[in-house]
């Protein structure tokens, strides 16, 4: 994994209160536009996170843009957009219709793309925009967020497993055919998952992610330079509320 940014917010019609949360960094309080809780929209959040990432994740040769929800504004060719502004050289498009789990199939593809010498370095674009109105029904500002993710076919941290998907949350019997860490503990981040209740006690160790299409990929902006250098494995998992369909992801730092 190459870099990732996240966590943009919209505050003014202008963009005045626009800011990006970059790796390492906490984000704060997010709300769309104006605060109205209007969303923010698709392009926007592109826009943002682009104007903010490294250089390191332009130009890449393959674009994904995987979304939970969609924007109330109309469909837009939001994947050829952001890869446009990245070089306008990838094979680009978009994910949807799979609540939560597009952003996991989305790395799917992208690790399928690598395995067969089709792409040396992925972008992936995870988008969320809030139902006007639903998060002020339980007291709370209507959240717009997107995560940038980089992939590449290069040395170091980061090399994935993705996870088909199955009925049910991720356990840590779902999890062992894909990765079983011989030393050290195992960080399991979770959004709706429970913790597997299996997994030895050095190896449960829970991080808890907002419960959003971006809440895994969030905690994994913030902290994936403290958690590769601390654990050996790290898992993200999430629990479609609609479905119950689990979805795991694992990737390797750099602890042996």
């Amino acid at each position: 994994m190459a870099e990732t940014v996240a966590d943009p917010t919209a505050q003014a019609p202008d963009g005045a209160g626009d800011s990006v949360v970059a790796v390492g960094e906490t984000p704060g309080q997010r709300t769309g536009s104006a605060g109205t809780g209007e969303p923010v929209g698709h392009t926007r959040l592109v826009d943002l996170l682009l104007d903010q990432a490294p250089g390191t994740v332009k130009e890449p040769d393959l674009v994904v843009l995987a979304y939970a929800r969609p924007e109330t504004n109309g469909f837009k060719t939001v994947a050829s957009y952001l890869n446009m502004r990245t070089g306008g050289e990838a094979h680009s498009f978009a994910l949807c219709g799979q609540g939560i789990g597009a952003s996991f199939s989305a790395v799917r593809v992208a690790d399928a793309y690598a395995r067969t010498g089709r792409s040396e370095r992925s972008l992936i674009a995870v988008v969320d925009c809030a139902e006007p109105g639903s998060a002020e029904q339980q007291g709370d500002p209507a959240v717009d967020s997107g995560v940038l993710l980089g992939f590449d076919t290069g040395p170091g941290p980061g090399a994935v497993r993705p996870s088909p998907p199955w009925n049910g949350p991720p356990s840590w019997r779902s999890a062992s055919p894909l990765w079983c860490p011989t030393a050290g503990a195992c960080w399991w981040c979770s959004a709706r998952a429970p913790i597997p209740g299996s997994c030895r006690p050095r190896a449960r160790i829970l991080h808890r992610a907002a419960p959003a299409g971006t809440g895994v990929w969030t905690e994994l902006a913030c902290h994936w330079a403290q958690w590769e250098s601390a654990y050996p494995v790290v898992a993200l998992c999430d629990t479609d509320g609609g479905s119950g369909t689990g979805h795991l992801l694992v990737l390797h730092g750099t602890l042996d």
